[in-house]
């Protein structure tokens, strides 16, 4: 199936979906020191036919036979190492991905779509 992870056992099946997928790879990002938030994916014809708001708007997520592949796009806070943050992303993400599911994650692409750059409170001209 295309978007979702069967696994058949003697006692029945397990179904893990995309969605559940993604949010997992959400819930560890948002945990990484330098992640402000996330950004849209650009639009394909999946995310155009999904209605509200679904975890998938951030993430892409390639379902293989035994393995998982993601993209994640993230807004960093201002003055961080681009490197650093986006190497931890994909350790974070990795990690929670494949403990929770028990798949294997082949590669965890990070896409920095922008950052965030708070307002100085000194009033400028």
């Amino acid at each position: 199936m295309d978007n979702e992870h069967k696994a058949d056992n003697d006692s029945g099946g397990l179904v893990i979906s995309d969605e559940v997928i993604a949010s997992i790879a959400l819930n560890a990002a948002k945990d990484v020191d330098g992640v402000a938030g996330f950004a849209a994916r650009p639009p394909d014809v999946h995310s155009l036919l999904k209605i509200g708001d679904s975890p998938l708007k951030s993430v892409k997520v390639w379902s293989g036979e035994n393995d998982i592949k993601l993209q994640i796009y993230i807004i960093i806070k201002e003055n961080r190492k681009i490197p650093a943050v986006a190497s931890e992303v994909q350790r974070s993400v990795k990690s929670a991905v494949q403990s929770m599911t028990s798949r294997v994650v082949t590669k965890v692409n990070v896409s920095i779509a922008g950052i965030d750059f708070k307002e100085q409170s000194v009033g400028q001209a």
